[in-house]
């Protein structure tokens, strides 16, 4: 994962970025219905004690559209789906099921080990077919897993930062109740987000949407009451 072009990338265009959204007026699919008239965005990922900002459009949008969409259909992630959605209605049960089962089929490796280069975002059912990936790879494969189990995309975001430990990290964040829970794939279950204080996110994708997170601050003028956390 090498994202410093487009740290500096995000710094430059977060604030104008905010006007290049969809057509207010157009249809948009929010993951459950329809809605007509104004464009539908999914709440604020506020985690970790961020501000969220919209940024509109970023680099990784292409990226995250294309393996959102792939692989719903594939029978392995649907049966996948359907065998969590069937062993329990309680969703964060279902979370833990399905967060077990992906631990268990796909071990962590560098894209540079797996697809011979170093930033790659692989669909769902390549991860399947190598039983390898790293932790965008992952997220992608029980994000597709959880959609197939009864989740709504509007409350699966990808969170994209730096961990304390070990550098550039990513994480699956789903948001049940009004609170989001965190998957990292080398944890052995998902956890309150609020709990996880060495990640320290930078961006944040989710359905139609992507946010950069900033710190508040106490100072006089509201415009300065947002400190990014890039300028750490």
């Amino acid at each position: 994962m090498h994202w410093t072009p487009v740290i500096i990338a995000l710094a430059a265009f977060a604030a104008s970025a905010a006007h290049a959204s969809a057509d207010p007026l157009s249809p948009v699919d929010s993951g459950n219905v329809t809605v007509t008239g104004r464009s539908f965005t999914p709440p604020q990922p506020n985690i970790f004690g961020t501000v969220a900002l919209d940024a509109g459009v970023t680099p990784y949008g292409a990226r995250w559209r294309r393996v959102s969409a792939a692989d719903e259909r594939d029978p392995r992630v649907r049966a996948l789906g359907a065998a969590v959605a069937a062993a329990t209605s309680d969703p964060v049960a279902r979370l833990a099921l399905v967060h077990g089962e992906v631990s268990d089929r796909v071990r962590w490796s560098n894209d540079l080990d797996t697809y011979g280069v170093s930033d790659y975002w692989a669909q769902a059912g390549e991860t399947l077919s190598r039983g390898q990936g790293d932790s965008e790879d992952i997220a992608v494969l029980a994000m597709q897993v959880l959609k197939a189990a009864g989740f709504p995309a509007r409350d699966i975001y990808l969170s994209i930062g730096r961990d304390k430990q070990r550098g550039a990290d990513s994480l699956l964040l789903v948001r049940i109740a009004g609170q989001f829970y965190a998957l990292d794939d080398r944890r052995p279950r998902p956890e309150l987000a609020q709990g996880r204080r060495q990640f320290t996110p930078i961006f944040t994708l989710g359905k139609n949407s992507a946010w950069i997170h900033g710190n508040r601050v106490a100072t006089r003028a509201s415009a300065r009451g947002v400190r990014t956390a890039l300028a750490r």
